[in-house]
């Protein structure tokens, strides 16, 4: 079972204050956790007439924002959680994955930028970066409504043989297992597959029973590995639902996620890419940028962030 003891709340901007308040006590009262409510501010322009000196007007706009910040720590005590505010100045994904390699959190949750609904615009600037680059499971929250995550979806990629895919497909099932056993429903759980080649094999001389041969079989194996890790975590496959798809991942996994109206969608979002933590993986950047639904992006075991800690 996945710890969940230290959670990185970042806020800016707005967003839907009950609906936020009861998905974060709800995940920091059940696992006994501390919450850190963190806001960042820009740094002011360089040559800006305002009328007092820049200094303090920092100090003015952080005691503004500490004030926020308190009314939502004031409520998120009374569910019994222990509270920490913090203010800095900086660039704002920078701040946070700074925070989160010196605070050494287990979850990194924040308010997605956009109020919109619209898929497209759904994650900002500030969400994809620590999406792509923030070490820490990172859970971003569409604006919401609803207090209740009631439909979870995993997204897991399975290749036995590659070792990091594998790990990284079990992290994403205890993930996906924690939060609905946190929140008290199903869990969805959705494999994608295909066999490589198989427009060029069926363009050529190959022939067609053959190719089908060679589908059925690589069903058979993608099949067996999804039993086999569902076995492995812990989620036996009467309890799950499974959602088994033959088709290109990044075009099945949101069309699924948005035709269930799945309120979270787990998934791992990098991979081997040469330069450590830069780029967040074709598969998984197509995904954030078509579903409308809060995402919990998990990292593989040992990634390495290309922000450091000053």
């Amino acid at each position: 079972m996945k710890e969940i003891k230290n959670i990185l709340l970042a806020l800016d901007g707005k967003y839907q204050r009950q609906a936020l308040i009861a998905q974060v006590a709800a995940v920091a009262e059940s696992r006994g956790a501390r919450v850190t409510l963190l806001s960042v501010l820009e740094s002011p322009p360089s040559k800006q007439e305002v009328g007092i000196a820049s200094s303090e007007l920092q100090q003015l706009m952080t005691e503004e924002r500490a004030e926020r910040l308190q009314f939502i720590a004031s409520e998120l005590e009374q569910h019994g959680v222990q509270v920490t505010v913090k203010v800095v100045h900086g660039k704002a994904f920078m701040e946070i994955i700074r925070e989160a390699l010196k605070g050494k959190y287990d979850l990194v949750m924040k308010p997605a930028e956009s109020e919109s609904s619209i898929r497209s615009i759904l994650f900002g600037s500030t969400d994809m970066q620590l999406l792509r680059m923030c070490p820490a499971p990172v859970w971003v929250i569409k604006p919401t409504h609803h207090p209740q995550v009631s439909k979870i979806m995993i997204a897991v990629d399975l290749l036995p043989p590659d070792e990091e895919k594998t790990a990284l497909a079990d992290s994403v099932m205890q993930w996906g297992k924690v939060i609905a056993h946190l929140a008290g429903v199903e869990l969805d759980v959705l494999h994608v597959w295909d066999l490589y080649g198989e427009t060029t094999l069926r363009g050529r001389t190959v022939l067609a029973d053959t190719v089908d041969n060679l589908v059925q079989n690589e069903e058979q194996r993608h099949r067996q590995w999804l039993d086999e890790s569902l076995s492995k975590n812990g989620l036996a496959p009467e309890k799950v639902r499974i959602h088994f798809y033959k088709g290109e991942a990044k075009e099945l996994i949101p069309a699924v996620a948005n035709q269930m109206e799945t309120d979270l969608l787990v998934m791992g979002t990098v991979g081997r890419t040469g330069i450590p933590g830069f780029f967040i993986g074709n598969t998984a950047d197509s995904v954030l940028q078509q579903v409308d639904c809060s995402v919990l992006a998990i990292k593989p075991e040992g990634f390495v962030t290309p922000v450091k800690i000053d």
